[in-house]
This record gives C-alpha cells, structure tokens and sequence, in this order.
C-alpha cells in the first residue's frame, strides 16, 4: 500500500540553516532539508526499530 504525505518547510531565515550546517544557497539547503527530513522518516518509531517494513522515498 502507498501513503503519500506532503511536508512543506517554509525557512524563515535560511541564514540559521547556512549557520547549523554550513550549506549555502537555496537550491542546496532545499535539498539539504530534504535530505534532514528524509533521514528522521527512515529512523522514526515503528519503521526506525523495524517493527513495520516499509521503503520510504522522498523527493
């Protein structure tokens, strides 16, 4: 079964984001957002401990 799930993040000062992580400019700290948000998904709860298996993709 497929369950899409929309995340918008709106920065309010993608400068904090540059400060945290070093990552500059915008077409690279998007894909380091995705990238952040993507690895808390495969860690979270039930999927992170194995309990449920599931492949989990992001764009």
């Amino acid at each position: 079964m497929k369950i899409a799930v929309t995340v918008t993040v709106d920065l309010a000062d993608p400068k904090e984001w540059t400060a945290a992580f070093g990552i500059e400019g915008a077409a690279d700290i998007r894909q380091d957002v995705k990238d952040y948000i993507g690895q808390h998904l495969h860690d979270f709860g039930v999927f992170g401990n194995g309990e449920v298996s599931a492949t989990i993709k992001y764009r």
